[in-house]
């Protein structure tokens, strides 16, 4: 582990939600710092844009995306609306997509492997067609990055790994390396090889990494 998760990150309580634009910047940091937590080499990495982590020498780039079933995404965005503004019309509207809606909550409908699974393959498809521009400035190795905000239902993190395979076999360009992040675990696939490792994450200390991503996220410019 190269991050330190003080008592002060432990104990921090946040007295409103993240705000929609933060979101973005909570992801980057959020993965950087699983990766300072799972592997070391990560140190002189920073959160930048395009791809949104990269090394010090600019040679290697993750990029960072959530996946997220497209009903679920608009109802977050109705909650963060309500929670920012009162109006209960986005409170009503992400009901009736659904969910349950509180205050400072909200419960999404079920989901199955499949609409997961096929979340994945929309992402995945997505992300492959930035790759050849990474390659023109410079970078030589490159990863992608999914996070989930649930556990995933068992038989998608079974299959997640064939999805990748199967659709970079067609894809002239290809992933080196790719991360699968959900409570509180890290699955990392090397595309060369194929293997599969599964690294457990300590629940508390799951918890303080994602404080960490937000303070870091909600940090002013230049400090």
């Amino acid at each position: 582990m190269s991050i330190e998760l003080t008592d002060d990150i432990r104990d921090h309580h946040f007295a409103r939600p993240l705000s929609a634009e933060n979101m973005k910047y909570y992801n980057e940091n959020f993965a950087l710092a699983v990766l300072r937590y799972c592997f070391d080499g990560y140190d002189g990495w920073t959160a930048c844009d395009a791809p949104d982590l990269q090394s010090s020498d600019r040679s290697e780039g993750i990029e960072v995306t959530e996946l997220t079933i497209s009903l679920n995404k608009a109802i977050v965005g109705d909650c963060l609306h309500y929670w920012e503004t009162g109006d209960v019309k986005y409170k009503e509207k992400a009901e009736h997509r659904g969910a349950t809606a509180g205050d400072m909550y909200y419960i999404l409908p079920s989901v199955d492997s499949d609409d997961e699974l096929s979340a994945l393959e929309t992402v995945f498809r997505k992300k492959l067609r930035k790759l050849s521009s990474y390659k023109k400035r410079g970078f030589r190795t490159l990863g992608l990055m999914i996070v989930m905000d649930g556990l995933p239902i068992s038989s998608t993190e079974r299959n997640w790994a064939d999805v990748v395979r199967v659709l970079q076999s067609d894809s002239p360009e290809k992933y080196d390396v790719f991360f699968f992040v959900y409570p509180s675990v890290l699955c990392r696939y090397s595309c060369s090889d194929g293997t599969v490792e599964r690294i457990e994450i300590d629940r508390d200390d799951y918890a303080a990494l994602e404080k960490y991503a937000r303070i870091m996220a909600e940090k002013p410019a230049g400090k």
